[in-house]
């Protein structure tokens, strides 16, 4: 991916967190997308989890628990360990400063969200709430986590030939929407907090990715400088004179 790519994708990242951020107007509970993503799934499954759940601990159904499981796949334990060992695996053949920024993504996307989170102040859904869960809402930590972290790993392994692109951007993008939509199945996010997630990671990626292209590209330019340095030194030697 180009460099005029990469800053295309950070800058349209950036665009759909402001956009989702500034969805819900007034006093609403939610934005329109939010009502109609909450009716949809009832009714596709009206009986996804008792109503008793909610508050008393109830029996969940199936459906339920895959989705709070492929959810703690975006986790921040699961998405900060995939970060560091691809990292390592980076500096062994690259150098730590190229390692640097795939360590960096996730930190940063956790940084930015909490940031961004405790700014925008939006209310969770009354079943998270009603959950004990009252931290804010936007956006969604699970989607920023699984972007960024799909993102930049994705891309690391393209350039780095372990991977085909193609192959890449389906896994990457099947994770990083099953870690924010996991949320908003089991009531604990708004749509428009996944869409806000996926913005902000995608644009950490990006800008993550960008730094990693530079780093990686340094010690080659150094190699090249040092062999043009010999050239040039042993053009300038002068000749001895044979005896």
């Amino acid at each position: 991916m180009s460099r005029g790519a990469l800053l295309a994708a950070a800058a349209g990242g950036v665009a759909v967190l402001t956009a989702t951020g500034l969805a819900r107007t007034g006093r609403a509970p939610a934005a329109p997308i939010d009502r109609y993503a909450r009716r949809v799934f009832r009714a596709r499954w009206p009986d996804r989890v008792p109503p008793d759940a909610w508050w008393s601990g109830g029996r969940h159904t199936r459906v339920h628990a895959v989705n709070e499981a492929v959810g703690g796949l975006t986790g921040e334990l699961a998405t900060l360990g995939a970060g560091a060992a691809a990292a390592l695996a980076v500096a062994r053949r690259h150098g730590p400063l190229a390692g640097l920024p795939v360590l960096a993504a996730v930190p940063l996307g956790l940084g930015a969200h909490a940031a961004i989170k405790y700014s925008v102040r939006r209310p969770r859904p009354l079943t998270a709430r009603l959950t004990g869960k009252h931290t804010p809402s936007f956006p969604s930590g699970h989607a920023a986590r699984g972007a960024a972290a799909a993102g930049i790993l994705g891309y690391v392994a393209v350039r780095e030939g372990l991977v085909p692109a193609a192959a890449a951007l389906a896994l990457g993008t099947g994770l990083a929407v099953a870690g924010g939509g996991s949320r908003v199945y089991v009531g604990r996010h708004w749509a428009t907090d996944a869409f806000g997630g996926w913005g902000l990671g995608v644009a950490v990626a990006a800008v993550c990715a960008l730094w990693y292209d530079q780093a990686r590209a340094r010690p080659a330019v150094r190699r090249a400088r040092g062999g043009r340095q010999s050239r040039v030194v042993a053009a300038g030697t002068p000749r001895t004179k044979a005896m």
